[in-house]
């Protein structure tokens, strides 16, 4: 097997390959749980064989690396334009809730596969592997968000860390439990409920009663 040094300048083919077999990877978890998504049922699915995978890959740890890089990738490039597009820090909370659903929505199996990764996968040395992800895949952060509203006035005094931690759980896990016990539910109404929430959670002149 050729050294994996001298594979750090991949081909497009290489890359092309690299990318179907993450998205295989994605769709087997999604549809069958990390534990049975196996090296084999994940080749089977790319039609390929097992010593295909273990060329690009060296063993599952660093294919669920990769897919875990893929999804962070992804969901940063979708997100940015949303929150750029919008000028105030109300705005940008909205898109970033809506955006969040149109995500889950659009990228579906990819997220579920990340989700399968932090509840199941660990790295080497037995740590979560998913605490390898970034804290945020997105510029600018929901702090930086929160803290210029409340410097322009637009949002009222509250403590920045826990509004911008509920917000986060508010995508990662009330969103997602919400869609697991409803598979049928409206996603993007469920987002803009949210939205509607924070709204009068955060903002000056709705919390001064006008």
């Amino acid at each position: 097997m050729q050294p994996r040094a001298a594979r750090s300048a991949r081909t497009f083919t290489e890359v092309t390959r690299r990318a179907q077999i993450v998205q295989c990877a994605a769709d087997a978890m999604a549809e069958t749980g990390y534990a049975r998504a196996s090296m084999a049922e994940i080749a089977r699915r790319a039609g390929i064989a097992k010593s295909v995978i273990s060329y690009h890959f060296e063993d599952k740890n660093e294919l669920m690396q990769e897919l875990i890089s893929t999804a962070v990738r992804a969901f940063s490039e979708f997100m940015e334009p949303l929150l750029a597009a919008e000028t105030s820090a109300d705005g940008k909370i909205r898109a970033y809730l809506t955006g969040c659903a149109e995500y889950m929505i659009r990228y579906r199996n990819l997220h579920l596969a990340v989700l399968e990764i932090a509840f199941n996968a660990l790295g080497p040395e037995g740590q979560p592997l998913v605490a390898s992800m970034p804290f945020e895949a997105h510029t600018p952060t929901l702090e930086q968000i929160l803290r210029q509203g409340q410097k322009s006035g637009e949002l009222r005094r509250f403590d920045i860390a826990v509004m911008a931690g509920l917000l986060r759980s508010a995508t990662t896990h009330t969103m997602v439990l919400a869609l697991r016990a409803d598979s049928d539910l409206d996603l993007a109404a469920y987002a803009v409920e949210l939205a509607t929430t924070f709204h009068l959670a955060t903002t000056a002149h709705v919390a001064a009663g006008e």
